[in-house]
């Protein structure tokens, strides 16, 4: 698995979403590396890091974070997944136990039904799956162009989301394809309840791929929740409103290792 690491400290994971690679993380890693030691990988089957025989499902990649944190002896480690990034940090609980856990514009299931409203939006169910497949297996670039922008909030630059709809081009539709199948059968409802970690989820307030109740849910139920909602960011805040989420990635971390900094283990 590709990775970059930079910088001193104690260790941040940042894990990028579905279709997308380390990359994307560019700037908050810059930033955040001036006073941490930050790593971002590349996910299996994403651009950049080999596809492997594993097959390509959230427990495989939760199975390869642990293996990676483990590798490099990383303790302490404040995580952050955005969007399928929060899905494998979640399979990944109790295997790794993170110091402060990030959750960026994710729920926890994306099929809604009778039982659940805070899927992907538009009401996608589960006899929308197949269509997707199909879309992503008969002409990646297309489909690409179209659910690319939908990440955005409506009015974000252009040349943003056309650097975006460029990079997730570069994809596999091949394994793009199973990790959709394995995303939509997650369902981690139940599990968010014994993730003990303080965690942080932010919202994009104008998110055109999850609803309010989607993190909603997410930071009341999870132990030591709390949930921060940026007004006219999207599925990406940390590209949309980049100043805003530095600050409450900043601020969370600090807040995290407070006791570390009062008993004299961490920089401040």
């Amino acid at each position: 698995m590709a990775y970059a690491d930079e910088g001193v400290g104690a260790p941040v994971l940042l894990v990028h979403g579905w279709a997308a690679h380390g990359g994307f993380f560019d700037d908050l890693r810059a930033k955040l590396s001036q006073k941490h030691r930050v790593l971002t990988p590349t996910l299996r089957g994403h651009p950049g890091s080999g596809q492997g025989r594993a097959p390509l499902t959230i427990e495989t990649l939760a199975d390869d974070i642990v293996h990676f944190a483990g590798t490099l002896g990383l303790k302490d480690v404040v995580a952050l997944g955005w969007s399928m990034g929060a899905m494998a940090l979640w399979a990944a609980w109790p295997k790794l136990r993170y110091a402060g856990l990030i959750v960026e514009d994710m729920g926890p299931r994306l099929v809604n039904d009778e039982s659940w409203s805070g899927g992907l939006a538009a009401g996608y169910g589960a006899g929308d799956i197949d269509g997707t497949l199909n879309e992503i297996n008969a002409d990646w670039p297309a489909y690409v162009s179209r659910f690319a922008p939908r990440m955005f909030a409506p009015g974000v630059a252009p040349a943003l989301q056309a650097w975006a709809t460029a990079e997730m081009s570069k994809c596999n539709p091949e394994a793009m394809a199973p990790f959709w199948a394995s995303m939509a059968r997650q369902d981690f409802r139940a599990a968010l309840a014994r993730i003990t970690a303080p965690t942080l989820v932010i919202h994009g307030g104008d998110s055109q791929v999850y609803p309010d109740e989607a993190t909603a849910f997410v930071a009341r139920t999870t132990p030591h929740g709390e949930r921060a909602v940026i007004p006219g960011a999207g599925h990406v805040p940390h590209l949309e409103a980049p100043d805003q989420f530095f600050n409450l990635v900043e601020g969370f971390v600090r807040k995290t290792r407070q006791p570390e900094t009062r008993s004299g283990g961490a920089v401040p």
